[in-house]
């Protein structure tokens, strides 16, 4: 027996050598930048590394230091402007905004048009209006307004910096080795040099190069693909398609009756065929991925209900089709059924057979796809449920597609159970629960399959 929630609230980027010195000396600069993994880069190496991932505005900034610095009636009459420069790489329009007893100095970069304040790169100096003293900086890292930093003056007017991804601190007063008025006219680049040996700030920023931007596609095209029929493919109880694309029962494979369709484990077995299908001519058998691992998970309380609560069903389906799609790449080698297991990510603490909390999935999603571009993720979320006894149990399969687009936006698209929906609505519906994570290499060729339900 499987129990899942159904999803709520649905949603639906020179002739001399001292003439040919330099630039030789540049080059190698920049293929450093761009091959080198940035943990290898030596300061200035990183630094050109830095000034890349993110657009900056320190030209403005110094343009217009006199003037946020001035006094407060100097201020508020200041007007909105856009300034240009050949040492920025996008216009930057400046703006003073009043709240409460703040003064705020807005620095955005332009996007689609348009200057909005949750630009990557973006500055905002945030001044007292009693005091006149300037309290912190923000700077967004994404144009995103859950990817940013602060920047803090100290007592001693030296600067520190806390760090958030996905609205969570990650990073918390580090030393950034400069002043504070220094930080406020600096290049971001600067910052984050001097941070470099606390903050591992490669591995918070995608490649760009041609490859990793192939891998994105790749996953993008599955959900491209996936968009166009989801909304078509039929629901029912313990639903999914056998080896020959008949609708069936999980628990007794027996063809369905009445209304055929998938549950979310079925939806999940659906999209991997989508890719087994298209290599191999034929879609996955359903027996083999109902195989327990009763030896590798679960306690004696658990092992006494397999029958009638079946509490690591997700975890072993889910674990038995990444394994699937292992073998498949490489059929000749023994694979064991947690090889495709998520277990290390940078900031969050995994639990064997239960994964990481549902309130971090999105920074952690953001952070794979930083590091394993080409992947999604199968889900399996992990809660209490029922009573007597009250077990941790699996209950609900999802797939996740996370991506950067070709302009760099960072994507997550949540299918589960035939529907998009999205982070919002699965964080709100497991507030508080765990998921378990296993990765699934994405391919261009995914074909979804076309489903003839039974009569």
């Amino acid at each position: 027996m499987f129990i899942e929630t159904a999803p709520s609230a649905l949603s639906t980027r020179g002739s001399t050598a001292k003439h040919t010195l330099f630039p030789a000396s540049r080059t190698i600069a920049v293929l450093a930048m761009l091959l080198l993994p940035a943990a290898v880069l030596d300061a200035f190496q990183f630094e050109h590394w830095a000034a890349v991932q993110l657009a900056d505005n320190a030209p403005a900034r110094r343009e217009l230091a006199s003037l946020v610095t001035a006094e407060r009636s100097t201020v508020r009459r200041a007007e909105a402007r856009v300034i240009e420069s050949r040492a920025q790489r996008t216009p930057v329009r400046f703006w003073v905004e009043e709240w409460h007893d703040k003064l705020y100095f807005v620095f955005a970069h332009r996007r689609d048009g348009q200057f909005a304040v949750d630009s990557a790169g973006t500055y905002v100096l945030r001044r007292d209006l009693e005091t006149g003293t300037f309290e912190q900086i923000k700077v967004f890292l994404r144009d995103d307004p859950h990817y940013f930093v602060r920047l803090f003056p100290t007592q001693r007017d030296m600067t520190e910096m806390d760090l958030y991804l996905a609205d969570t601190r990650i990073f918390r007063r580090v030393p950034v080795g400069m002043r504070f008025e220094r930080a406020m006219l600096a290049p971001f680049s600067e910052v984050m040099s001097n941070t470099r040996r606390t903050v591992p700030w490669g591995e918070l920023f995608p490649e760009t190069d041609e490859r990793t931007s192939r891998a994105y596609g790749r996953v993008e095209t599955m959900v491209e693909r996936i968009r166009e029929v989801i909304h078509d493919l039929p629901d029912a109880e313990d639903g999914a398609m056998d080896a020959e694309g008949n609708l069936v029962f999980i628990e007794s494979l027996v063809l369905q009756d009445q209304q055929a369709g998938f549950n979310c484990s079925g939806f999940a077995k659906w999209v991997v065929d989508g890719i087994y299908g298209a290599r191999t001519g034929r879609f996955l058998p359903i027996e083999p991925l109902k195989t327990k691992h009763l030896d590798h998970r679960g306690h004696r309380f658990s092992l006494a209900r397999e029958d009638d609560r079946d509490p690591y069903f997700g975890l072993d389906w889910s674990r038995n089709l990444a394994i699937e799609m292992k073998r498949l790449r490489h059929p000749l080698r023994e694979w064991q059924h947690t090889d495709a297991d998520v277990r290390s990510v940078r900031f969050s603490q995994y639990i064997n057979n239960v994964g990481y909390p549902v309130a971090e999935l999105e920074r952690i999603l953001y952070l794979l796809a930083v590091q394993e571009p080409g992947r999604f993720y199968i889900g399996s979320v992990n809660r209490e449920f029922g009573r007597e006894p009250v077990l941790r149990q699996h209950v609900h399969v999802v797939v996740l597609f996370p991506y950067f687009t070709a302009d760099g936006s960072f994507e997550i698209a949540v299918m589960e159970r035939n529907v998009e929906s999205s982070m919002e609505s699965l964080k709100r519906r497991y507030e508080g629960d765990y998921i378990h994570l296993v990765r699934v290499q994405a391919y261009e060729s995914f074909e979804p399959p076309v489903i003839s339900p039974t009569e």
